[in-house]
């Protein structure tokens, strides 16, 4: 069964270090009014096209914006990443974190401006959205199927809101659909094959 309990949350290693990384960086970033480190890794994406800056595809999603972005963010983090760490092996859910940050990041590359400055773990945590449903749909769980199905709407259509990345959160999205989706259908395999 799809259940996250307390002991669920406090063995999610990864989760929680990520979590804790998000944290000090927000803190570190915005340190003393001084928002130079915040501009030298938040995606730019002039700077990543004009001066072949690509790291910042990858340190941008562990920046943000203010408390409020912050804070939502890591209970999402949260919330999904201790599900999908139950679930996945370790190196599989790093996969499907990263990954699907980086489709994100790659695609708000492609469709915003030179001159937009994107932040947030959002595209990354999109991706163990997916994961986590890719769970859920696999489950025999049909009312927690429908359940997540209109979470899963609601997520989307939120990501329109002015000021939002929706492109980020919705090619993270499908970062963890098409990873979930491989990782469960290749455990599944060994489980079958293995089992007497």
């Amino acid at each position: 069964m799809m259940v996250i309990d307390q002991d669920s949350i406090l063995e999610a290693k990864l989760t929680i270090s990520l979590i804790i990384l998000n944290v000090i960086l927000y803190f570190i970033t915005f340190m003393g009014n001084d928002d130079r480190y915040f501009y030298l890794l938040a995606q730019i994406n002039g700077s990543i096209t004009y001066d072949l800056e690509v790291w910042r595809l990858f340190t941008s999603m562990f920046l943000h914006s203010d408390i409020l972005h912050l804070v939502m963010n890591m209970f999402t983090l949260l919330l999904y990443g201790s599900l999908v760490e139950k679930f996945f092996r370790k190196y599989e859910y790093l996969i499907i974190y990263f990954v699907s940050g980086f489709i994100g990041n790659v695609f708000t590359l492609m469709i915003y401006p030179p001159n937009a400055v994107s932040v947030g773990a959002s595209g990354a945590i999109f991706g163990l959205l997916g994961a986590a449903f890719i769970l859920v749909a696999k489950s025999n769980e049909r009312t927690l199927l429908a359940l997540a199905a209109i979470y899963l709407i609601y997520f989307i259509m939120a990501s329109f809101q002015p000021g939002i990345n929706a492109w980020a959160h919705l090619f993270g999205l499908a970062g963890g659909l098409l990873f979930g989706g491989l990782f469960h259908w290749s455990n599944s395999r060994f489980v079958e094959k293995y089992e007497y």
